[in-house]
């Protein structure tokens, strides 16, 4: 007689498995989301270290973008 399988408690290991990737994913994404809040103020610094050596302001960087 072939053996019965344990139906619920495969269930529930994949239901577990499941549940730590989530929050696997949801760590990796609010690092996702500092790294590029970072990036963000590092290109913003670097714009406006740029307009002050160059005596610009924003006026002047948008028409030039425009162009």
């Amino acid at each position: 007689m072939a053996r019965k399988a344990n139906y619920e408690e495969k269930i529930n290991a994949i239901e577990v498995k499941i549940a730590k990737k989530q929050e696997e994913v949801k760590a990796l994404k609010a690092q996702l989301a500092e790294l590029k809040s970072k990036k963000a103020q590092d290109d913003f610094k670097e714009l406006t270290e740029y307009m002050t050596a160059n005596n610009l302001n924003a006026s002047d960087v948008l028409a030039s973008i425009k162009g």
